[in-house]
């Protein structure tokens, strides 16, 4: 079910969806296309079969219609007929992002792992600006420049050469010339970026 639904700028919509659901309950309520149900039924592990249902399952909520007809990019992107969309995952959530232009999203829980890795995802400017101690301060820049990437949805970039985050101004910079919105929130130990 939906546990929060929120409106951001250029009328994004985000909902993050707490799986307690089996895949016969997600099967039974949702029409999917017959080559994206073959994808997700050709999923072999259970959980992301259940992530994948989930997501479509939330754009079924936002779009107020069981029937969800998504296709994929080139490059792996989800897409849906006149919508941009972008969906992410935890073990037990989804967050799903609907607006009429480019967006990503990223979905993280938050867990002491991420402490290790930031000098593989983070600038020196970006470390200077952080408190590399702060669980949280590391899963918005982690979550930011996975959402960018999926904003940007072309793929080839590097994390820390060609995605910057403001933290303060709550924006990036991708390929050092182009300025997105961020946004974000957190919820049950979890944090959400969306992109724009």
């Amino acid at each position: 079910m939906i546990k929060v639904h929120k409106k951001f700028f250029n009328n994004t919509t985000v909902a993050v969806w707490q799986i307690t659901e089996t895949e016969e309950i997600f099967c039974n309520s949702l029409h999917l296309l017959p080559k994206d149900k073959w994808r997700i039924n050709n999923c072999k592990n259970r959980i992301v079969r259940l992530q994948k249902l989930a997501c479509r399952a939330t754009l079924a909520e936002l779009l107020g219609t069981n029937k969800i007809e998504i296709t994929y990019s080139a490059t792996g992107q989800p897409q849906l007929k006149d919508y941009h969309i972008s969906f992410s995952h935890t073990k037990t959530s989804v967050a799903v992002a609907l607006a009429k232009c480019p967006v990503g999203i990223d979905i993280e829980e938050i867990a002491p792992r991420i402490l290790p890795l930031y000098s593989r995802f983070m600038s020196e400017r970006e470390i200077l600006c952080c408190d590399v101690n702060n669980l949280q301060d590391l899963y918005y820049f982690w979550c930011s420049k996975e959402a960018m990437y999926k904003w940007y949805a072309k793929g080839n970039l590097d994390f820390i050469k060609d995605i910057y985050v403001n933290k303060t101004e709550k924006k990036g910079i991708v390929c050092q010339s182009t300025t997105v919105q961020l946004a974000d929130f957190s919820i049950d130990n979890q944090i959400i970026v969306t992109c724009h």
